[in-house]
Parts: structure tokens; sequence; C-alpha cells
């Protein structure tokens, strides 16, 4: 007993004498960009296990061992931080945060994703700063310029339109080129991006290699765009965000409208061609005589858009949430033409208990869409720069006249209150999983997830309407679309050793879509107050359609790594599916890649000029199943048509048991590395071969059918992608200044490499392009030899006898003066660009921060099919032209342009196929945020920012017609592109 009370006295005078020797510091942990308390951030002592967490106001206590030297502040989404202790009893911290941390995790493709360091494949991921607070609806366009190789270009200034995307090229000729789009684990139609928030988006990452995509098989062969949307956190006091932004858009780019003859200049030209005699101009001088520049009459100015974001954010105990709601409207130049809408989403999770977890994406929104009809070939705006500039679209009493005189034409502000054509759309995304953790490194995780959209058109015109006085009509359109994606997954993580680190993940997902769609149709209304198909007398009709598919797939991943530093994967899945033949309803992907951390080698660790360095390679396969909305073509149909009084059934498709996807093997080298911490290099060389394409064959009529979907030809794509950035100032703790310039490209060269039948080429009807083995899809068309000088006659090169050759024009076979189809001639010109990409920088000097990019595409053709009307007045006489056409034939020797009066001054040639590379200013943001110290005066107000935003602000361009950015072979009449002022405020509370 007495032994046991001096071990007991010795104890405890031990202890008094640790304590004597410790002591205690205390201290609070708040951010340096909002000077917000930061709970949870580990504490350390440095060298030690000894530490703790700062609690919900970001305040710590902890007792430090005689000889500490330093604490350690650590926290994930900010800049690690050591302090020195020596005497102080109270340290208080503020941490940065780290943009380079915060984009660290990324999305592979199911499981509980990677850091982006550790990751086996190509991938790139845009934050939420680069796509909120953007004058425009669609995400995809804040997309543009930020990710090499991925292109997106707009070809319509209308505000619901939907840019038109891809990855590396054109991997296909006829299906579809937009990538897979999947947001928080349910794959989503790229028509519903219109309807969300991008306010609502943590970020986009862009998968882009056989390595991150082969796990998503049968739909991503064209790339993957991951969407994960805003979550709270239990880490960080609960914030409200505030935005408001009020903008004007104009025509991004005048010079083509600019380029008409004034009234002076045509009434010259109309009695120098003999159109008319000097009296007759004179006369109608005398009635008309204004000088009317059309297109600011067909297009408005200075159009507003409106947006208003809210959102509350954060957590308590086990439980996270993200609310926002959203308002936004974009009116369009042209008349009728609107986007009009409401968002709202909610995204709850929580831990039910230590293995168990469950979360809810409550998506929903509803927008109002108008959009003008009258593009292409139409005089009431497409061609309405061909109007004679004599007449006026207004009154002598500053009004506008409902029919406009002498023109014959309505005013398109009438026609657009007259006929109507309103369109409403109720879009829902939700999605809800269940996570369980039954033993240590085994999730098991269940996923139910929407996309579903009810769509409803109504056209009316008015009985009032006097092109039909009191003969109304009304169209009701109805559709309804629903994808249910279910997916359920089982990932296992486990290390051998503490070297080895493996990770196993094992799946099964189904997806199935219907979409169903009705119309009616009645006219004879003749009340503008009963505008509704019971009014209409006449013309009754009504029809509905509907269609139907389905996926089921297995999928599995193996994750390896030794010692942080050789990464190795591989993925393999199985789809079956209901849209090919009985006879190839399943295809299996897979892919292999691998990843080395060159930089932790002990020949490159010493190296001090090399910050990091990683190597990555990968090779797979993807299918391609997106070849239209037709989803029967692989059975042979029937479709019913009128005989006598009853219904007769007639042969619609052959239909084809084995038709089954388009193929892809995809290889992808590439490496990242960072020079002096601060220059960043990430580059990849790619190669996609594509095999059995969907593709229409064409069969003699005798067969019955004039083509048929078949599996058939060969396409390749292959280039780089370079990104490149660099801190040219980077000065955190003096005044918060940076400066960091970066660029972007992506080059691709592509060659069909297979055809059909044996052919050695094809031309698609009515396309003005071909297919050539051994190239890139180019344009063909007769070549346009210029003006005979001696005679104004027009002149074309004789063909090739192989259609196929490319022309030369230093080698010709003559020349010809009749124009007809059989001069086509392949120009060699391509389709597609073969390089696109950016550059800007991004800076900061205190509050202020300046964000510029400028987009570009090199190498791109269109044709302008404008020109065939506003460079012809021989066909289209009496209408308007291009100033250009003053420069015709009129005396021998001559050298012009055009050809002599009479002859047709422009023919579907080589002429019109030109040049449309361009450069845009894509944005420029200038932002101001008022310093911590004076908002903390206010007790409410945690951050304040003004911003202002321009898009589209210049474009350089050789290209004549409309707009350079129209994604399509041709060009005509298109609705252009639009440049953007906004101003908003940011304020968090």
């Amino acid at each position: 007993m007495k032994k046991n009370l001096l071990s007991l006295l010795f104890l405890s005078l031990f202890a008094l004498s640790a304590f004597a020797q410790s002591r205690k510091i205390t201290g609070t942990v708040i951010g340096a960009d909002d000077g917000l308390a930061l709970p949870g951030v580990s504490v350390k002592v440095q060298g030690t296990n000894v530490g703790t967490q700062t609690n919900a106001q970001g305040s710590y206590t902890l007792t430090v061992p005689q000889g500490a030297k330093a604490l350690v502040f650590s926290y994930i989404g900010y800049t690690a931080k050591t302090v020195a202790i020596g005497n102080q009893s109270v340290i208080n911290v503020k941490l940065s945060t780290d943009s380079k941390a915060l984009t660290e995790v990324v999305v592979i493709g199911y499981g509980s994703g990677v850091q982006r360091k550790d990751a086996v494949g190509d991938i790139a991921s845009v934050a939420s700063k680069d796509l909120e607070d953007k004058p425009v609806a669609n995400v995809l366009d804040a997309l543009q310029g930020r990710v090499a190789g991925l292109s997106v270009l707009s070809s319509s200034g209308e505000p619901s339109s939907t840019p038109s995307i891809n990855i590396h090229g054109l991997g296909s000729i006829s299906s579809s080129n937009t990538p897979l789009i999947v947001m928080d684990g349910v794959p989503i139609d790229p028509g519903t991006l219109i309807s969300l928030n991008p306010d609502d988006f943590e970020s986009v990452t862009v998968l882009k290699d056989a390595a991150s995509t082969s796990i998503y098989g049968s739909r991503a062969s064209n790339g993957v765009l991951y969407i994960t949307t805003k979550k709270g956190s239990v880490d960080k006091p609960a914030s409200i965000s505030v935005t408001s932004e009020y903008g004007i858009s104009q025509i991004a780019n005048t010079d083509y409208f600019n380029n008409f003859m004034n009234t002076a200049q045509f009434a010259a030209f109309e009695v120098a061609t003999g159109v008319q005699t000097q009296a007759q101009v004179n006369a109608t001088l005398a009635t008309y005589n204004a000088d009317t520049k059309w297109y600011k009459v067909y297009f408005k100015n200075n159009t507003g858009t409106y947006s208003n974001n809210f959102s509350v954010s954060g957590g308590s105990g086990k439980t996270t949430y993200f609310v926002s709601a959203g308002y936004f409207r974009q009116d369009g130049l042209a008349y009728r033409s609107l986007f009009n809408r409401y968002t709202f989403r909610a995204n709850i999770a929580t831990e039910v208990n230590k293995w168990m977890k469950f979360g809810v994406n409550m998506g929903g929104d509803y927008d109002e869409r108008q959009t003008n009809p009258y593009g292409s070939n139409s005089l009431n705006r497409g061609l309405s720069v061909l109007a004679q500039p004599w007449y006026s679209p207004t009154g002598p009493d500053g009004n506008n006249y409902n029919f406009i005189p002498g023109l014959g034409l309505y005013h398109p502000q009438y026609l657009a209150n007259n006929i109507q054509d309103n369109n409403n759309n109720i879009q829902f995304d939700p999605s809800a999983y269940l996570q369980i953790t039954p033993i240590k490194g085994l999730t098991i995780k269940t996923q139910l997830g929407y996309d579903a959209f009810d769509f409803r058109e109504s056209a009316v015109r008015l009985p009032s309407y006097i092109g039909s006085l009191n003969n109304g009509s009304d169209q009701e359109f109805f559709t309804r679309g629903v994808s249910k994606t279910f997916t359920n997954t089982a990932e296992y993580k486990f290390s051998v050793k503490s070297d080895n680190h493996f990770t196993a993940l094992l799946g099964q997902e189904y997806t199935d879509q219907t979409n169903g769609a009705f119309n009616g149709i009645t006219t004879g209304q003749t009340d503008d107050r009963l505008l509704l198909l019971s009014t209409g007398t006449l013309n009754k009709n009504a029809s509905s359609s509907s269609s139907e598919y389905s996926y089921y797939s297995l999928f599995a991943r193996a994750d390896y790594d030794y010692k942080s530093r050789y990464f190795l994967e591989a993925s393999i899945r199985n789809d079956k599916s209901s849209k090919f033949g009985i006879n190839n309803q399943s295809a299996t992907f897979y892919s292999v890649g691998a990843t080395w951390k060159a930089k932790e080698e002990n020949f490159l660790k010493n190296v001090s000029w090399l910050s990091d360095l990683t190597v990555r390679a990968s090779t797979g396969t993807t299918g391609n199943s997106l070849f239209g909305n037709n989803y029967y073509q692989q059975l042979a149909t029937v479709s019913t048509t009128p005989y006598n009084t009853g219904t007769g059934f007639v042969l619609a498709a052959a239909g084809d048991p084995d038709l089954t996807w388009e193929k892809q093997q995809m290889t992808d080298v590439g490496f990242s590395a960072t020079f002096f911490n601060r220059i960043y290099l990430d580059a990849s060389f790619y190669l996609r071969k594509t095999t059995a394409m969907l593709l229409q064959v064409p069969y003699a009529f005798t067969t019955g059918f004039a083509s048929q979907v078949q599996n058939t030809g060969a396409l390749q794509n292959k280039g780089v992608d370079i990104d490149l950035s660099f801190d040219l100032i980077n000065r955190a703790n003096a005044h918060k200044a940076y400066v960091t310039p970066h660029f972007i490209v992506n080059m691709n060269a592509q060659k069909i490499t297979a055809l059909f039948q044996g052919r050695n080429y094809w031309i698609p009807a009515n396309t003005g392009t071909m297919w050539t083995i051994g190239q890139a899809i180019t344009y063909i068309e007769p070549v346009w030899a210029g003006v005979n000088p001696t005679t104004g006659l027009p002149q074309w090169y004789l063909p090739d006898p192989n259609p196929d050759n490319v022309v030369n024009k230093t080698t010709n076979n003559g020349v010809t003066n009749t124009f007809n189809t059989t001069l086509q001639q392949n120009l060699g010109v391509p389709v597609t660009a073969w390089a696109n990409g950016s550059f800007g920088l991004s800076a900061g000097y205190e509050g202020f921060s300046l964000d510029v990019l400028f987009n570009f595409v090199k190498g791109k053709y269109i044709t302008n099919n404008d020109q065939y009307f506003s460079q012809n007045p021989t066909q289209f006489t009496g209408y308007n032209q291009e100033v250009t056409v003053l420069d015709y034939w009129k005396n021998p020797g001559d050298v012009t342009t055009f050809p002599k009066y009479g002859q047709q001054f422009t023919q579907f040639d080589s002429r019109l196929i030109q040049d449309a590379s361009f450069m845009r200013l894509k944005n420029l943001t200038i932002g101001y945020s008022i310093p911590k110290s004076v908002l903390q005066r206010t007790k409410v107000i945690k951050g304040f920012t003004v911003f202002a935003t321009g898009r589209d602000l210049l474009t350089f361009t050789k290209y004549k017609g409309i707009d350079p950015e129209v994604n399509s072979n041709i060009g005509l009449g298109n609705n252009p592109n639009t440049k953007n002022y906004s101003v908003g405020v940011k304020i968090g509370l």
C-alpha cells in the first residue's frame, strides 16, 4: 500500500512538472478574403501530433508542449499557414483561399472522384467564378475559350438559342457531335441547359480522353461535360448571396449591313443599268425620298438584359443545404425575340449516422420563349437589307406604317404584334441518392434522376391582321419528354501496406426516355378576344406522335497507385439499347490509362526550375448512338396513307437488324508541368478513330427506298491541346496584386479513311460539300476564273477529270463562259476549322479585378449564301445591292469584280466560299470589392462587389457575311450575334 501511494505521488509531481513546462495558446482563424470565421480548421504543433480544431466561431485553444516552435493551420480550399509561436499566447490567423485547391477534386465518372493531380485522364474544370454573372442565358457561352479542345460556337442572336459544341473536332459525319452532358450524375439533354441557371453551378468538368469517358460507353465518343451544382457546407457559417445585373445588347458586327447602297447610289445604279429611266427614278424620289438603313428597322438597338439571383447556403450539425432562386430576361434584337426564365434549386444532404447519407437535388425551372421566324430567304428579316432605301417605314407623323407604302411589306413590329408565337417550357430535373458505408472503405450508392419537360407552343394569327382580315388562326402544340436514370454503384477503397492504394468500382445503370406530342389547329376566328381552337370554324386538324428508347448498362473500374507516384486505371462497360438492331443491341467499351508523377523521382527532385511534372497516357473505346430523333431506324416500319375513304399502309423504312453504335478508338498522351512555381503548361496529343459510322447509304429507287442507315465508313481526327498560363505577378500579401496571362489552343486535323460501297468519294445532295477518302470534308463548287477583260463575260475553270482531285489553279484545263453544275470541283477547303482557342489575362490590385478573354477560330469557311442575293442585280432586279456590285465591266480592257450587266453577276461558285476565321473580345470584366474593414461596420454585409462586363465587344474577320460564328457550312439570313454591355452588383450577407 505504501509503495502504491509513493508511485501515485511521483506521477502527480511529474504531471505538475509537465504542466508547468507547457502553456495554452488561444486565437481565432478567419478567411482573408471575406473576414468570416472558419470552423473546423486544423491547428497542429509543427512536427507533432498535438493539435485541435477551431469551433463554430473560428476560435481554438491549444496546450503546446515546451520547445514547440510553430503552429500549422490548414483547411480544405485554403493555403496552409505556419506561424512561429515565440512568446505569444494569442495567435490570430487569416487564411487565404487556394484557387488550385478549390478545383483539386474532380469527377471522373461515377464514384467519389479524385484529386485533380492524381487523375488518370485528360480532364479540365471550369470553376463557378468563370460561369456566373454572364449576360447570357446558357452556360455553354461561358465555356467558350475556357478549355483547350472544346469548341463552342453561337450561331444565332436569339436569346433562347443553344450554342453548338464539340470536343476534338467532329467525330462523326452525319450523327451528333455534341458531348454527353451529365448533371450531378444524371444525363440530361443539351437543350435542358437553356432552362438552367449557370449561377447554380459549382463547376463544369470536361472529360476529353478515353480514360475519363469510356466509363460512359455508348454515348461518350464526343466527350462528356459533367456539371456539379452548388452544395452547402457545415464547415462554414450560413451565407446569403444576392446578385443583380442589367445590360443592353447590340449587333456584334454591322459591316455587312453597312455595305449596301444608299438612295443616291441605288438611284444612279438603276439608271446606269437601264432598269429605270431617269424620269422614272425622279418620279419615285418625288414620292419616296427617304434614305433608310433597313437593318435598323428590322433589328432593335440597346435591348435589355436583366438578371437577379438569390441563394443561401450553409449547414448545421450533419445537414447541408443550398437553396437558390433566379430570374433572367433577355430581349432579342429581332422583333418577337425573347427569353424569360424563372429558376429554383434546393440541394440538401444529410448524414443520418456514421454509415448512412442521403441527399436530394431539386431543380425546377419555367421559361417563356419567342423566336423570330423570318430568317433564311425571307424579306421580312433575313433578306430585309435588299429593300429599296428610298422607302420609309414611318409616316409623316413619325409613327410606323402597318403596311409600308411602296415596299409592299408589313412593318416587322406589326407582324410581331399580329402573328404571335408564344412558347413556354417547364423543366424538372430532380435527383436523389442514398449512400451507405457498411464496412470501412466500402461505399454503396443508389441514385435516381429525372430530366423532364413540358413544352407548349401557342401560335396565333389575330383576326384583325389586315393580311388575313377576319380569318384568324390558332395552333396549339404540346410535347412532353421524360428521361429517367437509375444508377447503383459499389466502390471499395483499400491499401496494402502503406504504399499500395486500390479502388474498385462496380455499377449498374438503366435509362429510358419517352417523348409524346400532339398538335391541333383551326382557322376562321373572327375576334381577337376569342383565340381558341374551339372558336375556329375552318381547317380543323389534329395530329400526335410518340417515341421511346432505353439503355441497360453494367460497368466497372479499377484504380491503383504506388506511393502516390505511379497510377494505373482500367474501366469496362457493356451497354444494351433498344435503338439498335436485334443482332447488335449490346456493345462493350474499355479503357486503360496511366499517370506518372515524374517530379517525385530522385533524378528530378533537385531540379529547382521544374516545380512539377506529371505524364499521362490512355487508350480506349467509346460509342455514338445519337443519330437523330428517329429511334426506330433499326426496324422495318410502315406508315399510313389515305386510300379512297379509308386508311392504307405503305412501307416506310427497310430497317437493319445489324444496326449498332458508331465505334471510336481514342488514344491520348499528355503531360502537365510547372516551371519556377509560376509557369503552368498542360499539353496533350490525341488520335480519334471512328469506324462503323451511321450513314445514310444511297440505293437505287427500284429497291423501293432511296437510302438506308447503315454502319459503314471511317473517320480520323488527330491533334494537340495546349493550355499555358503563368503568374507574371503574384503578391497575395502585397496589395493582393496579381497578373496571370493565359493562352489556350487546339489544333485538329481531320480526314475520311473509308466510305461505303467501295466509293472513293461521295457528294451529298444539296450540301455543297464532298466526302473524299484521305481528305477532310471539303467544299465542292465550280471555280471562278474571273471576268474576261475583253468581252466582259464571266469565266469558270473546266473541271479536273477526277472530281475528287483538289483544284490546282496554276495548272488548269481551260475556262468556259457557260455555267452549270458539271463544273463542280473539289476546292480542298475544309468545312471545319483546324484551330480554335483563346488568350487573355486575369489581374487584380487591392479590391480591383480585371478579366480579359479573346476567343479565336482559324481555318473556318462558310458558303456566304447571302451574297447570292446581295451581289446579283440581274437576278434580283430592283432590289438594293451591296456597293461592290458597282465594280462591273463596262468597256473592253476593264478589269472588274463582276461581268457586264445582263450577265448573272453571282453564281453558286467558289467566290461564295469565304474565310470565316475570326477573333472576338469574348469577355471583358472589371470589378471592385469594397474592403472588409469598411463592411465590418455594417455588421450585416460581408461582401460587396460591383462589376461591369462586356461580351463580344470586338470582332475581327475577313468574312463578308452577317456573322462568322455560324456553325454551318452555309450562311443565309442568320440572326446575328450580339455584343452586350452590363453592370451588376453582388452582395454577400
